[in-house]
């Protein structure tokens, strides 16, 4: 890598390499702490006597992605990850989780290609049942801010396409819901989901890595706004969720109020396509372009 400061050359040789598979038994425990994660107070992922048992929050896709992060053989490169943020997600389910069963993720680095603010990279995770059958793939997208690329754009998969919809241009939105984020959301975040970054936790980390204090994980204002359309627009009923997609922009932070705003929803051949976006105490996008598709 050049230079002494910085995130210096991210390299495109790990493209197309695989992250060590690990596999994860969705608990009650598990189940109950992630709706905890994000203050999602539905009684369908905390009632374990309900008919069918306990529905499992799509959002625990993130948890299982941060645990099986990691390459065999490739430490983590730790002077470009003080600059890497989560920049996009896409997931697709294919069938809902379920609570009691084993679930095995994977991920592979499809792409890097170099943008204005640094090198691009997504990673696609694939998430199994013990059968081999596929349950979710999440795209986990994110920028190495300021980093130079060693070579040129690799891509080894091809990205989907986000579901066509017809645009509300000018229209009003079709309902607003205000979501407090109290002081002690990034911690709660952090040990309920089991995902750790100090930059969510900890002042004096987050001001070291240059921001204005800690700011709540990416991953958890896109549950949050995810549980909001679930109970506007899907009865409460995770199960109907077929993806999930959007682009994060504005940091939130905590003690704050966040706004989920529902821009329009489409319904056509027993599919519900809402369109939404989040914006934080400041009125900036927080969540730009989301989208959810479910069984209407």
């Amino acid at each position: 890598m050049s230079g002494t400061t910085g995130p210096g050359t991210i390299t495109t040789t790990e493209v197309g390499t695989h992250t060590v598979a690990t596999t994860t038994l969705l608990d009650t425990r598990l189940v109950m702490a992630y709706a905890t994660s994000i203050n999602d107070e539905n009684e369908a992922y905390f009632d374990d006597t309900r008919a069918g048992g306990l529905n499992v929050h799509p959002g625990i896709v993130f948890s299982l992605q941060w645990k099986s992060r990691f390459r065999l053989g490739q430490p983590t490169n730790m002077r470009a990850a003080p600059f890497a943020v989560h920049a996009h997600t896409d997931l697709r389910i294919l069938r809902p989780f379920q609570s009691g069963e084993a679930v095995t993720t994977q991920g592979r680095l499809v792409a890097r290609k170099q943008i204005p603010p640094g090198v691009y990279s997504v990673e696609r995770y694939t998430l199994s049942d013990t059968h081999g059958g596929v349950i979710a793939i999440l795209d986990y997208n994110g920028i190495t801010r300021g980093a130079t690329l060693d070579g040129d754009d690799v891509r080894v998969e091809d990205d989907v396409p986000e579901p066509d919809f017809t645009p509300n241009i000018g229209g009003q939105p079709e309902w607003t819901h205000e979501v407090h984020i109290p002081l002690h959301a990034g911690q709660q975040y952090t040990e309920c989901a089991r995902i750790y970054n100090p930059i969510h936790t900890e002042r004096s980390v987050a001001l070291a890595a240059g921001l204005p204090d800690i700011i709540l994980h990416g991953s958890a204002t896109k549950a949050i706004a995810l549980s909001s359309v679930v109970d506007h627009c899907f009865d409460g009923d995770a199960r109907c969720i077929t993806r999930l997609g959007g682009q994060l922009r504005a940091m939130v932070f905590m003690n704050s109020d966040i706004q989920v705003v529902c821009h329009q929803v489409n319904d056509s051949d027993g599919e519900r396509i809402v369109r939404f976006s989040v914006l934080n105490e400041s009125g900036q996008s927080a969540i730009d372009g989301g989208f959810v598709v479910g069984s209407a």
